[in-house]
């Protein structure tokens, strides 16, 4: 299953129309919109509402390790070297509140562009203040937080199109739809190709495959998370080059004396991987 959330019906429109989305009409709290794949919140703006949301969403709907939620939505930046209409996976989250930063789990490769998010509270824009994300919106770091209480880092995605350079111009529900719609093509495509590593059922390890996967874990003290990720790794990395023997004959060679170590061993597979 994808879950998806936006803030606002313009930038759930498009996935509405092209996904031929149905609404919920048992949920009163938020509109939903779903079909047998996919099901789509409208959290409303801010990060109390986009917490909630997320956190209904989940409340509602049966999750599992095989499902994403992925946020999208319009942002604004400063930086006006970047052209309005461009859309980013987003790699950084800094909560401007708490100064906290989050880092969304970049575990596979991706046709976009990468950068950092601020969120704020205020709906302010100031082209004048110096954000320390790249991008500026007001759900990103509300989102996280939820969807962690539910799901692994790496089930969770931030796809933000730039809508404006933080000018205080007036967005029209038009134009937001007409910048979502014109990337959603693109984006759908993305999500088609996190659906194939996603789904379990489709038995890419094969059984030997997956006791290997076992092997390695425990010999570098891969935590359940770490071992999660490690499976969708492989399975992404089979689809794209159809064999991992290589990579077996290499990891099945080494083991870790402690957590720390396999964290430094899985950050180099990672990078050795992606």
């Amino acid at each position: 299953m994808v879950f998806m959330c936006t803030a606002m019906y313009s930038e759930a429109y498009p996935f509405i129309q092209k996904l031929n989305l149905k609404k919920d009409f048992l949920c009163h709290k938020f509109q939903i919109f779903k079909n047998k794949e996919v099901v789509l919140i409208i959290t409303g703006i801010g990060k109390i509402k986009a917490a909630i949301g997320v956190t209904y969403l989940f409340s509602k709907y049966n999750f599992k390790v095989s499902d994403v939620l992925i946020n999208i939505g319009v942002c604004g930046t400063n930086d006006k070297n970047i052209e309005i209409g461009t859309l980013f996976l987003v790699n950084k989250i800094i909560e401007e509140d708490t100064k906290k930063t989050f880092y969304p789990d970049m575990i596979f490769k991706n046709p976009f562009k990468e950068t950092s998010i601020e969120t704020c509270s205020l709906s302010e824009k100031n082209s004048d203040k110096k954000y320390k994300g790249k991008l500026v919106d007001m759900e990103a770091s509300a989102v996280y937080e939820a969807a962690l209480m539910f799901m692994e880092c790496h089930q969770i995605f931030f796809i933000k199109i730039v809508s404006d350079h933080l000018n205080n111009e007036k967005l029209t529900k038009d134009l937001i739809s007409k910048l979502i719609y014109d990337k959603s093509l693109q984006v759908l495509e993305w999500i088609s190709s996190l659906k194939e590593v996603f789904t379990y059922d489709k038995s890419v390890l094969s059984k030997l495959e997956k006791e290997k996967v076992k092997i390695i874990s425990e010999k570098l003290k891969f935590s359940s998370t770490m071992k999660s990720q490690l499976k969708q790794i492989l399975i992404y990395f089979k689809l794209q080059n159809g064999s991992l023997n290589k990579l077996f004959d290499y990891y099945l060679d080494i083991e870790c004396s402690s957590k720390n170590e396999g964290k430094r061993c899985f950050a180099e597979f990672k990078k050795r991987i992606i």
